[in-house]
């Protein structure tokens, strides 16, 4: 199914992966960069697989460290170390424990670790991006200029995938899709600072961190619930999502902003009060009345 700018597709078939990326168009190489933040909801070795499957070129798969990804989370018992060989270990453990080694392996792909490469200053001059994204004005996060890898700059002439998780969330994120995916390419472990107290600068952070990958890459957005999806969050216990499972649905569009609105209005949401939604529409060009009056009509929704 189409809906403007927006492919909907509802299946438990592997073939579903293949349907949506058809329409986008990419263009080799294509990095993809999944939602790797915590270990209780991620996007499925399963996935990736369908994803590299459904991709005729090269690829390579791109994420951070997270001390939410950890065997200590899974098991409850906080959210791990920030030491760096302890989340070099986790990261190990998690690509193992989820199979997305073999997955890598099969297709031949890379992993690229956008904080592993920061730490070692394998980044591009801080004035090149700045000039490149300087179309959008200044960051307020002026720091993010500096933080774009050289190995996924030398890939630009690309595609540059969110390939994110169905996620429905506390305030103020309401619904964490593709723009807010690549939250997740603050290399971090650490990313309180662009939180602010009690979330004041998230919808900022957000913004800037997209300003930066959206005037380098030609961006384009999938949104995953095919095995899983995220249907509630607690603010006081953010990394145990309640989990729905089996949801067979899959979204994508070359425009990432309508097809987070479109998905917000599908789940009830209006994207205006979406603090980081509105202020991406103002930026990069937003929806209009008929994304949202199609996601409302469509009649498909995970939340029920």
């Amino acid at each position: 199914m189409r809906f403007g700018e927006i492919a909907v597709e509802q299946s438990s078939d592997p073939s579903i992966y293949a349907k949506v990326i058809s329409q986008l168009k990419l263009k080799p190489p294509v990095i993809i960069k999944p939602n790797w933040g915590m270990i209780n909801n991620y996007t499925e070795a399963e996935v990736i697989d369908g994803v590299l499957s459904a991709i005729n070129g090269e690829a390579v798969v791109t994420e951070s460290y997270g001390w939410a990804r950890t065997e200590d989370a899974l098991r409850g018992k906080g959210l791990g170390s920030l030491k760096k060989d302890d989340l070099r270990r986790s990261d190990e453990w998690f690509l193992k424990t989820t199979g997305m080694d073999r997955v890598l392996e099969k297709h031949g792909v890379d992993y690229v670790n956008i904080t592993e490469e920061v730490w070692a200053k394998r980044t591009v001059d801080t004035e090149t991006i700045r000039e490149i994204a300087g179309k959008y004005g200044p960051l307020h996060f002026e720091e993010f200029y500096g933080k774009v890898p050289s190995r996924l700059f030398e890939l630009r002439g690309g595609t540059f995938l969110s390939l994110a998780k169905y996620r429905l969330n506390h305030d103020p994120i309401v619904v964490s899709l593709t723009l807010k995916n690549l939250f997740g390419m603050i290399p971090g472990p650490r990313r309180g600072k662009y939180h602010g107290k009690n979330d004041a600068l998230l919808a900022q952070g957000i913004l800037d961190i997209n300003r930066v990958y959206h005037s380098v890459f030609n961006t384009v957005g999938m949104v995953d619930a095919v095995l899983t999806a995220s249907i509630g969050r607690r603010a006081e216990d953010a990394i145990k999502p309640e989990i729905a499972r089996d949801c067979g649905l899959l979204l994508g569009s070359r425009d990432r902003v309508r097809l987070d609105a479109f998905v917000a209005a599908m789940e009830g949401r209006d994207p205006r009060t979406i603090g980081y939604l509105k202020l991406a529409a103002d930026t990069f060009g937003g929806w209009d009345a008929t994304d949202i009056d199609s996601a409302g009509r469509c009649g498909i929704r995970i939340l029920g």
